[in-house]
């Protein structure tokens, strides 16, 4: 394991995209003494899938993301950095989830939502700023995150026997660091760090499948 080492890991199906996402990578300032490194991932069958690639390569920090996410904050990587090393108990970090999920699975129908994020949706920018984080701390403890970012320090099997397609891997994935012990937290952002250039295109009937799917092997049992 590479302790001074950053790895970003994308699932690349839009070159256009990914080379954005890219150039807002290379721009980012890195910490004396550390490396980044990014890993592409093509022709993927499922985030989940994909993902599991990316836990062979010795880069402690990972930090899982969409193609379509550009990351504008200059000192993510510092800001990260210091975040993970002063709490050794927080696995998985992001810029947007919820303290509590609701029985639905759906993070963003939660009462508690947390997180900065600005969205490219129908031509227009829209920044979002939920209430109910911490603003003096680092972060906010979590029950799940969004996986237009996911950044994690310790490395923990992502469920693609349950998650076969692009739905629910990261609520999933958020459970799954609390089930090995470790915190799930949204970071604290003066600014948003993200642009997340998402689309208008949704599959209604595969996102409910996998919401089926979660809510079944989650939700339904009384401990999670």
């Amino acid at each position: 394991m590479d302790s001074h080492s950053f790895l970003f890991v994308v699932c690349v199906n839009d070159e256009p995209l990914y080379s954005r996402c890219k150039s807002h990578i290379m721009q980012l300032t890195v910490p004396p003494s550390y490396s980044v490194d990014i890993m592409p991932i093509y022709d993927s069958a499922s985030m989940a899938s994909s993902y599991n690639k990316a836990l062979r390569h010795p880069s402690k920090y990972k930090i899982y993301l969409h193609q379509d996410t550009f990351i504008i904050h200059q000192h993510f990587l510092h800001d990260m950095l210091h975040i993970f090393q002063s709490h050794q108990e927080l696995g998985l970090l992001g810029v947007a989830g919820c303290k509590t999920l609701p029985p639905n699975g759906i993070w963003w129908e939660s009462g508690q939502r947390m997180g900065k994020v600005i969205e490219y949706r129908g031509n227009a920018y829209h920044p979002l700023d939920f209430e109910h984080g911490d603003e003096d701390g680092l972060f906010t403890p979590a029950d799940a995150i969004d996986g237009l970012l996911m950044a994690a320090q310790y490395d923990v099997e992502w469920r693609e026997d349950l998650f076969r397609g692009f739905h629910f891997y990261d609520t999933s994935q958020s459970l799954e660091f609390q089930k090995h012990g470790y915190q799930v937290g949204v970071a604290c952002q003066k600014d948003p760090w993200c642009l997340h250039f998402c689309g208008d295109s949704f599959d209604a009937a595969a996102y409910e499948a996998d919401r089926q799917t979660f809510v079944k092997h989650y939700m339904a049992k009384p401990s999670r």
